[in-house]
């Protein structure tokens, strides 16, 4: 299984409406945790794609209104284990992106430091 980090800036506050949920999104730089299988390439270049045809996931409406900056792909992680890293040490956007995950609160993190983000992804991943 890979995993991934995807980086994203909302430059202002945002109302996020998806099908079923309503996020207020504050002013600042996010961390989604997400897993792709084979076809990773397909999936992170439809996140920093703005125009989507169809919304099959909250990341989705996130990333038409707020910039993609980057992403960290991680093999050999899963994304579980990755967003319950994240959730020890950065506050985030209740029940974001983690409908199949009842181990923790969120997939979307608020980031305050990407150096410590960086720091910890890579600990993990054992590419420090």
């Amino acid at each position: 299984m890979t995993s991934y980090v995807l980086l994203i800036e909302c430059k202002t506050d945002v109302n996020l409406r998806t099908k079923g949920r309503e996020f207020l999104i504050k002013k600042g730089i996010y961390a989604y945790v997400g897993s792709c299988g084979r076809s990773c390439s397909k999936r992170i270049i439809r996140h920093l794609n703005k125009n989507k045809n169809t919304y099959h996931w909250h990341i989705d409406y996130l990333t038409t209104v707020c910039e993609p900056m980057g992403v960290f792909v991680i093999k050999h992680v899963k994304e579980k284990e990755l967003a319950s890293l994240l959730s020890k040490s950065n506050a985030c956007v209740e029940k974001f992106g983690s409908s199949d995950d009842k181990d923790v609160r969120s997939h979307l993190f608020i980031i305050g430091d990407l150096r410590e983000l960086y720091l910890t992804i890579c600990d993990k991943s054992g590419e420090r």
